[in-house]
């Protein structure tokens, strides 16, 4: 896999047409502020919680990206899952969007400058190569976006 076919994944998976239906971008503009803190029963996380999740994993790849060694996200920590996360306005949903489109523009455009050989180099301060983060990230999103799909349509129903 090459820094071209990376970047093109990304591009579809957050404002595309992916095979799987919606992209990250138009699922989450979809969704009515009203159910960004709604918890339904038996699920741990609101989508807002969800939403937060997947930024704070882009900004991990993202500080990979600009090689800093030092930055990592333990797994189940306040940095993994953060506490008192809430969305109850549009402000905030807009905001939230913001942050997604703020991270997809820093990934791309941080990626689009690495040569292709990086993806066969190991992450910095990690025992996997660059290619398994950015595979990682791309599976990451999209699990989480069924995730919020699936949230949003057992919360609107009712």
């Amino acid at each position: 896999m090459d820094i071209e076919d990376i970047v093109s994944q990304f591009e579809e998976v957050f404002e595309g047409t992916p095979w799987y239906g919606l992209s990250i971008l138009k699922s989450v503009e979809a969704i009515p502020v009203k159910f960004w803190d709604q918890r339904s029963k038996g699920v741990a996380h609101t989508i807002a919680e969800l939403i937060v999740h997947v930024i704070d994993w882009r900004v991990f790849v993202i500080e990979k990206l600009k090689e800093n060694q030092s930055y990592s996200i333990s797994m189940n920590s306040e940095m993994d899952w953060r506490k008192d996360v809430s969305v109850t306005n549009e402000a905030e949903k807009i905001e939230g969007i913001k942050q997604l489109k703020k991270t997809q523009g820093e990934i791309i455009q941080l990626l689009s400058k690495k040569p292709d050989s990086w993806m066969s180099e190991f992450v910095l301060g990690k025992d996997y190569k660059n290619e398994y983060m950015m595979q990682g990230i791309l599976q990451h999103d999209i699990y989480h976006l069924g995730q919020i799909n699936l949230l949003f349509a057992t919360l609107k129903d009712k």
